[in-house]
């Protein structure tokens, strides 16, 4: 460990830009120290009283560090991690951070709230800056601010879950078109089979998250019938604080693991929801008629019309057990793996649900990986409004059919993630476009960093388990408004699929640092910035050979070296068909 240089430490920061310095992010963190000494001052926009915001952004390119940083057996990381053991800290990443278009590559340093004195922090933060220039990395300060890691499931309520395991035979997700213009087009397709969509468990059905991507298993024996899997978060499916950190997988007798369309607090507000909306449509159609107004009085009885028949399609399922379509398959246990190719730790943070025939119209094997990002229109209009951050790359034609975006069958490669081709003119270096539907944030835009982000794991039932994974950190192109930073993500929107501009898929979203629920990195309430876990990661850890920690099968994905403990792979209708020997899931 290098030693700290004694120095006097300037005076600590006053309370006015502890609470102020980050202004602009959405959870606005405490800030405990930092290395810079720049003096500061309430940093005003000319002509207003307005503060200016503080902004994040992807580092870019700078290649000692991307070469040291992303190398998890490098000195610089192993000294920087070091330096920072002496702080409950939650999580550690490299981002260019300001205001006034004035951004300097940052060691963020997150600590839980109330536990590190300013000047611990200093002298962390210092010995950091220090570690960066032994490197030969200079310009790097290091601050270090009061911030959470916390996991994107949504909860919302007590839980209504109920001990019967009846469900009507005639609930089946919908594989009719959404059709564009088509009035609350996005409540219709929380009951399709589309991607993006809210699921929960049963048994805690206050809790939700997103369904992710579809997966195809082959049968294993040639009479059999292939099953599809949806893929989606641990965390969505687990509690390990009552459920413990154990692998699952689901034995062919005994009590199976139901998963569920919506969770039940959003389910009975949506329904209260149309009725309100029904009946103030009603009003507004009588008032219209009543004036003469036939045109505007025919739009509101429209509108009147579809959310009583929406109401009337939902309320036969109110019961969390009628809206069951699928069962836990397998989750592994919530561990870090390790990947031989970079010697990086991963967290195990996945699980994969079967979906039943007879909960979906369509048969399985029609179903695609799509995604519901709604009218075309609304979809251009996110693009035009984001063409600054955009200039320089290239944008395919991304063609939306009954509001869905059809993802395609390669993904990205780790490659590509941390070394990407393509220039951002707006920023004037490399960076990875990407989007993402989640259930409850939406369709959003953003840049995926170059430099991984280590995150501490430290909050499990046995409160002695600590572990450290690399991540994926994520920050919006847009603004929200002239104030803050956008959210890329919020609360609900775990197990999202994230992809490219091209419709490869490129990861799930997974966690965020945040503070008072909301979020600067990845999401609770609302995410400047999230954190995902590559599917590269994803399908290696469910092909490791647990016995000799070495693949049994290689398996190409795109361009990237996957593995699968199975005899073959083909990639086909756009899901992951994968002959896979069950035998690694009990």
């Amino acid at each position: 460990m290098q030693q700290r240089t004694l120095l006097t430490p300037p005076t600590p920061p006053t309370e006015e830009e502890r609470e102020f310095y980050y202004y602009g992010l959405p959870s606005r963190p405490i800030l405990i120290a930092r290395s810079s000494t720049q003096a500061w001052v309430d940093p005003q926009m000319p002509g207003t009283l307005n503060m200016c915001p503080r902004v994040l952004q992807p580092v870019g390119e700078h290649p000692l560090l991307h070469q040291l940083w992303n190398n998890a057996a490098s000195s610089l990381r192993a000294q920087i991690l070091q330096a920072v053991s002496a702080a409950d800290w939650t999580a550690v990443d490299i981002l260019r951070v300001g205001l006034n278009g004035e951004l300097h590559i940052t060691l963020m340093v997150a600590v839980k709230p109330g536990t590190l004195s300013w000047s611990d922090g200093y002298a962390i933060a210092m010995e950091c800056k220090s570690i960066f220039e032994a490197h030969n990395i200079h310009g790097v300060d290091c601050e270090i601010r009061e911030s959470l890691v916390n996991f994107c499931r949504d909860f919302t309520a007590e839980s209504t879950a109920e001990s019967t395991t009846e469900r009507p035979a005639t609930f089946q997700l919908s594989s009719a078109p959404i059709l564009d213009g088509m009035v609350y087009a996005e409540h219709w397709a929380d009951m399709s089979d589309c991607l993006g969509t809210k699921i929960a468990m049963k048994h805690m059905d206050d809790r939700s998250g997103t369904k992710g991507l579809y997966l195809s298993l082959q049968a294993s024996s040639t009479t059999g019938e292939p099953k599809l899997l949806a893929l989606t978060c641990r965390h969505v499916v687990i509690d390990s604080k009552t459920e413990g950190l154990e692998k699952y997988s689901r034995q062919e007798l005994g009590n199976s693991k139901d998963v569920i369309q919506i969770d039940q607090p959003t389910y009975l507000e949506t329904i209260n929801y149309m009725r309100k909306k029904a009946k103030g449509a009603r009003n507004y159609a009588k008032q219209y008629t009543d004036r003469g107004n036939t045109d505007y009085a025919a739009s509101f009885t429209k509108v009147a019309k579809t959310a009583t028949t929406l109401r009337r399609a939902m309320e036969p399922f109110v019961s969390p057990s009628s809206r069951v379509f699928g069962q836990l398959l397998f989750s592994p246990e919530l561990a870090c793996i390790t990947d031989p190719s970079r010697g990086s730790n991963w967290l195990r943070d996945w699980a994969l649900i079967e979906l039943l025939p007879e909960c979906h119209q369509a048969p399985l094997c029609s179903i695609q990986n799509k995604v519901y990002v709604g009218p075309e229109d609304d979809f251009e209009r996110l693009l035009t409004k984001q063409k600054g951050g955009l200039e320089g790359f290239l944008i395919p034609d991304m063609p939306i059919v009954d509001g869905c975006i059809e993802l395609k069958e390669d993904v990205v490669t780790m490659d590509e993630i941390l070394s990407p081709s393509q220039n951002s003119e707006h920023f004037n270096t490399p960076m990875l476009p990407v989007m993402k539907y989640g259930a409850k944030g939406g369709l959003t835009l953003g840049l995926g960093n170059t430099l991984v982000s280590i995150l501490r794991h430290t909050e499990t039932p046995d409160g002695d388990r600590e572990m450290m994974s690399e991540e994926w950190a994520i920050v919006p192109i847009e603004k929200a408004n002239n104030e803050y930073q956008a959210a890329f993500s919020t609360k609900g929107d775990s197990g999202s699929c994230v992809w490219d501009m091209k419709r490869r898929p490129a990861g799930i979203l997974s966690a965020g640092a945040s503070q008072n629920r909301l979020n600067d990195i990845t999401c609770r309430n609302s995410s400047s910035i999230m954190w995902r876990v590559p599917f590269r990661h994803i399908a290696f850890c469910i092909g490791l050979n647990a016995r000799d920690w070495s693949p049994k099968y290689m398996v190409h994905l795109g361009n990237d070296l996957c593995y699968y403990h199975c005899p073959s792979a083909i990639i086909d209708r756009g899901c992951w068909i994968a002959n896979l020997d069950l035998s690694f899931l009990v």
